[in-house]
């Protein structure tokens, strides 16, 4: 049988339906084989991973101690709803670097998924219905999660359960309210509270937001945002919902992102995508309180059939021991501090370079016309895709909000080399994007 590229592509694509990752069909590529920050192809093209599955592989790929333990497992028993060993060491493990208020964990497959279950936590423990989320937020694909975007792209996939509310989210670079911080002192978080007092009929649940905004374009808001948040929910009596399944597991620099504001305070955090580092996983971290006596907490109420499953339990625990023995949080933290300085550069020399920014290896970077802040087309920006995959870098780079997810463990050669090649591709573009 053939194994070509080109027929490998042909295949799968007489067989999927519309609608899958822009990514894959955009890179037209098929994987072969990958080892930590490195990917190689069918045709033997190596390139550097500053993609990672929109940041799942935190600990990199192929991680040998990874492997060895995952493959334990399989070999043992992989299906199952009983309780296992290997759960209740990652939940113990798990609830050890989590604050007290945060120590019950419930276990599912995907973000969406989890994102669902947290809603449902709030509507159950509170007694209310409404959920505040953000513009520019995501949540998930599913009907329930979506309800909760704020953006174009739940257009023409209505209708979605009611109660949702959507208020400005602190993007300072493209403030809503025309307003500069910090003279501002977080005005996006007092209209909220008036738009909430004007748009929901008084019965506010959660307020659910990440702590910087993955889809968006990794929007980090300003530093006492998310605590402004917290004493937003308070006056409601509302929970707080922290949607970390990007941000968690180290990409910002800390195990999650909440732990850089303690004053945040989520009273339930949703986990997911680098938890078990490419095993469907995630998770809702809260405590028992919220739901006992509630229909949330009655039997099967919250169940899922591979929620919590003896190989992605395996995959999780293998995973957080890694990150916690090799300290990558913190290596993140550091790599991050000499990739602020890159960014600086490129905003000072590419005149297309509008806004950039990074918490840890969270990297945004948004390009504009120059001398605007209209973002670039997308044909230039399919061409800077093009560029990168040619000088051997997979990222989302397709848009004018560029994202950079390399693994926390890349070796510092690999990560400069990554960004060398993104320095390289603005300046061959530059004359084409700055000629007017």
């Amino acid at each position: 049988m053939p194994t070509s590229t080109a027929h490998i592509v042909e295949r799968e694509k007489q067989h999927r339906l519309p609608g899958g990752q822009s990514m894959t069909d955009l890179a037209g590529i098929v994987v072969d084989r990958a080892l930590n920050a490195e990917v190689w192809d069918k045709d033997g093209k190596r390139y550097l991973d500053f993609f990672t599955g929109v940041g799942v592989c935190n600990i990199g790929h192929s991680h040998p101690r990874f492997l060895a333990d995952v493959n334990d497992q399989l070999g043992s028993f992989a299906v199952g709803t009983f309780y296992t060993d290997v759960r209740s060491r990652y939940y113990e493990l798990l609830s050890s670097r989590l604050p007290e208020r945060l120590g019950r964990i419930h276990m599912f497959s995907t973000g969406s998924e989890a994102v669902e279950a947290a809603v449902k936590l709030a509507r159950a423990a509170t007694g209310k219905h409404e959920i505040v989320s953000f513009w520019g937020g995501f949540h998930g694909k599913t009907q329930g999660a979506l309800s909760l975007h704020g953006g174009p792209r739940k257009h023409r996939s209505g209708p979605f359960p009611p109660g949702s509310h959507q208020v400005p989210y602190a993007y300072c670079y493209r403030c809503p309210l025309q307003l500069e911080h910090p003279t501002c002192d977080h005005h996006c978080v007092g209209f909220a509270e008036q738009s909430i007092e004007n748009g929901s009929v008084g019965d506010i649940a959660a307020i659910i937001v990440e702590p910087v905004q993955g889809t968006n374009g990794n929007i980090i808001p300003p530093r006492g945002y998310l605590r402004a948040l917290r004493q937003l929910a308070d006056r409601h009596g509302a929970l707080l919902i922290l949607d970390e399944v990007i941000t968690g597991f180290g990409r910002t620099g800390s195990l999650f992102a909440f732990e850089q504001d303690p004053e945040t305070a989520p009273d339930v955090v949703v986990l997911g995508k680098a938890m078990a580092s490419g095993l469907p996983a995630s998770a809702i971290v809260s405590r028992a309180d919220l739901v006992e006596g509630t229909p949330f907490g009655a039997p099967s109420a919250a169940a899922s059939t591979f929620g919590g499953n003896p190989l992605a339990s395996a995959a999780a625990l293998s995973t957080l021991r890694i990150l916690l023995d090799e300290e990558l949080p913190e290596r993140s933290r550091r790599l991050g501090e000499s990739v602020s300085r890159r960014l600086a550069s490129w905003v000072e020399e590419f005149p297309f370079v509008g806004n950039a920014g990074n918490v840890g290896l969270m990297v945004g970077v948004e390009l504009v016309e120059p001398g605007s802040k209209r973002p670039l087309p997308k044909d230039v920006t399919r061409g800077i895709f093009r560029e990168l995959m040619a000088r051997g870098v997979l990222a989302m780079a397709y848009d004018s909000r560029i994202r950079i997810y390399p693994p926390l463990s890349i070796p510092e050669h690999h990560l400069e080399e990554g960004l060398d090649a993104f320095e390289a591709t603005f300046r061959a573009m530059s004359d084409s994007i700055t000629r007017p």
